[in-house]
């Protein structure tokens, strides 16, 4: 049997060369034990990002032995997925890793068939796209934008029509035992029980097959958008879209008509082609002029500009903005108040019974993922570093309650001279020394990055 990475090479490169190629025999890629390898490979990789009651040892080793059966159920169409809507609609039930496994052997295989006809709108959960490259895009490509719609369909999983998503992949897929496969997961409440994370990992390399089925129902929107925008260009208007799993935005150099003429081009369309009715609240019109948008956590304003009168505007003059992204300051607020009290930063008692590392690792984690999430921001520097202040003193405070000492004793203790990022010279940093995995010293320290807006995205 071929490789699993050399069929999925050829399904990619077939959905490549012709959008309307009708795939065939798929489910016959059950029977190949390549695929399970390649699974557990991929399932093990997100084992660090996933909660801990997810976990099941069972991953630990390859397990060969375990695919026979398997693949022999697979053969005879025995094989069906635990329940995992027991209890009126609750979802308590953890999918046993064989699920896990085969879902992910479909998930690939989906992935190699739609990833590439999939359109540079769509953002979300896709390999080498982020919530960055699209406020990137929006950065970039929304300067004349002056009326935005905003929109969250929310709870996305829950309310995609089991049926429409079938017939959709039916569009492509000419595999009844495939399709059939697929089906029995959600009717075992893979779907309904599903949850996607508010934002995917930078770098991306595969996730779940729940965002995936979400990119595959509301490719159609994106297309639906896409002829929109074109018919709006053809008019003389500039309109951006872009989408990241069940949130979307659309910028406009048009006036406020056509801002509600899109809207309910959206709505109508979101109801009657894909059964998914928007509530008032999950679709927003907005003034980009006047007011802010909040989209993918940041906030998005418009800075007006009127340029200088020359001989060749006979005249007049036309208003541009540039587009900013900013961090919202409450989030900072918010970020800050289990560091601070009082105006001034505290312990945190629930970290003192942790090793000195692991406290520190915590530390330095969260400031980390908090400057690359919001690395983008123009004003990254200015409230993350109003963030550091409260955040650094109150692991100086932490390891000084855990030794019983003063902060002056901490900072003699562990304070690590290291060099600058940024200029030059050197700074002192808690840090304390570990072991690495391949047995050779290193120093483990809080945060020390700069933090300084970052003008493209991070590549993978």
């Amino acid at each position: 049997m071929q490789r699993a990475e050399v069929i999925l090479s050829l399904l990619s490169r077939k959905a490549r060369r012709d959008e309307s190629f009708i795939f065939r025999r798929l489910y016959r890629n059950f029977f190949n034990p390549d695929f399970y390898l390649n699974a557990w490979i991929q399932i093990r990789e997100q084992r660090g990002q996933e909660p801990a009651r997810l976990s099941n040892p069972s991953m630990d080793g390859w397990m060969p032995d375990r695919v026979k059966p398997l693949i022999r159920q697979m053969r005879a169409g025995t094989y069906h997925p635990r329940s995992l809507c027991k209890k009126q609609d609750r979802c308590d039930e953890v999918p046993p890793f064989e699920d896990r496994w085969i879902l992910e052997v479909l998930r690939q295989i989906l992935e190699a068939i739609y990833e590439p006809i999939f359109l540079d709108s769509s953002h979300g959960f896709r390999p080498g796209r982020s919530h960055q490259t699209a406020l990137h895009m929006i950065r970039t490509s929304c300067q004349a934008a002056n009326w935005v719609v905003e929109g969250e369909i929310k709870g996305i999983l829950q309310r995609v029509d089991p049926q429409l998503l079938i017939s959709l992949l039916a569009r492509r897929i000419d595999d009844g035992r495939f399709l059939d496969l697929l089906n029995r997961f959600i009717r075992a409440g893979y779907l309904k029980c599903g949850r996607i994370p508010l934002y995917a990992p930078v770098p991306f390399h595969g996730g779940d097959i729940h965002s995936l089925l979400v990119n595959i129902y509301l490719h159609e929107l994106d297309r639906f958008m896409k002829e929109r925008s074109l018919s709006a260009t053809d008019a003389g208007e500039r309109v951006i879209y872009l989408r990241y799993a069940g949130r979307f935005i659309i910028c406009m150099s048009g006036g406020k008509v056509m801002a509600q003429s899109i809207q309910e081009d959206i709505q109508t369309f979101l109801q009657s082609s894909l059964h998914l009715a928007l509530n008032g609240d999950e679709i927003r019109i907005t003034h980009l002029a006047k007011n802010r948008v909040r989209f993918l956590g940041y906030e998005i304003r418009s800075v007006q500009h009127t340029p200088q009168r020359n001989s060749r505007d006979c005249g007049k003059r036309s208003a541009f903005g540039d587009i900013q992204l900013l961090v919202p300051g409450e989030v900072i607020r918010q970020k800050i108040r289990p560091f601070s009290k009082n105006g001034k930063p505290v312990h945190i008692n629930s970290r003192i019974h942790l090793p000195l590392p692991e406290i520190i690792r915590r530390y330095h984690m969260e400031m980390r993922e908090l400057y690359h999430f919001y690395c983008m921001a123009e004003d990254v520097s200015t409230k993350l570093g109003k963030f550091r202040y409260y955040h650094y003193w109150s692991l100086a405070k932490t390891i000084a309650r855990k030794e019983k000492s003063s902060l002056k004793k901490v900072l003699d203790k562990y304070g690590t001279d290291l060099k600058r990022e940024q200029g030059t010279g050197t700074k002192k940093w808690i840090g304390v020394k570990v072991q690495a995995v391949d047995g050779t010293e290193k120093v483990l320290t809080y945060f020390n990055g700069p933090l300084k807006k970052r003008a493209q995205p991070k590549p993978d």
